[in-house]
């Protein structure tokens, strides 16, 4: 709690209004959240996998996400434009259960695919979830868990190679540092991640 609390302090420093202060405004038109969390939602409902292009659709989320490095973007469209109708059925599978059914399984399935063209990258394989559970679900950017880690002096062991046990893990982690954190600094998942990130590295 007392490293919680000197994070809030030196951000209610900086940024006395908060995330409602101009420069945090400026911060949150540019990554649109409200946009890309309802981008998500409808094209990656139950009903969107019974007729939408699932997978064009996963490609424009990823291409217009502020939070997915521009280098990891190209790498991910030749990805989609590469795979075999077999694979394709497959990733498609593998996003679903991810979103809305063993989500265990769709990660893996998602990383087992995604691997091999070294794509399996934790931005891509949690930016959708992130968007479409804005409170509960988290982004994985490394630089920043790492950070955050570091700073809690936490057990959990940073991995670059995703897999779920660590997602899990640091999900519950990240969601229990938030649940005592000030209304104020978590307006959604990602926001209280930038918040952390700031304020960690200043």
């Amino acid at each position: 709690m007392n490293k919680l609390k000197a994070l809030e302090e030196k951000f209610f420093l900086d940024y006395p209004q908060g995330f409602d202060s101009e420069e945090m405004l400026k911060t949150e038109k540019k990554h649109k959240l409200d946009k890309m969390s309802k981008m998500a939602r409808e094209n990656f409902s139950v009903e969107a996998f019974e007729s939408g292009d699932i997978l064009e659709s996963f490609k424009k989320l990823i291409n217009q996400s502020s939070l997915v490095s521009r280098f990891e973007k190209p790498t991910f469209k030749h990805f989609i434009e590469t795979i075999n109708e077999e694979e394709k059925v497959l990733l498609i599978k593998g996003i679903y259960e991810n979103l809305h059914g063993d989500e265990k399984l769709g990660f893996e399935i998602m990383c087992d695919l995604m691997r091999p063209y070294k794509t399996a990258k934790w931005p891509i394989l949690t930016v959708l979830r992130a968007y479409y559970n804005l409170q509960t679900d988290i982004f994985i950017k490394p630089t920043t868990v790492k950070s955050i880690l570091n700073y809690f002096e936490s057990d959990l062991k940073y991995t670059s190679k995703p897999n779920f046990e660590f997602y899990d893990a640091y999900r519950s982690f990240l969601n229990g540092i938030k649940d005592q954190a000030s209304q104020a600094v978590k307006p959604n998942n990602p926001a209280f991640s930038g918040f952390m990130m700031l304020t960690i590295d200043a």
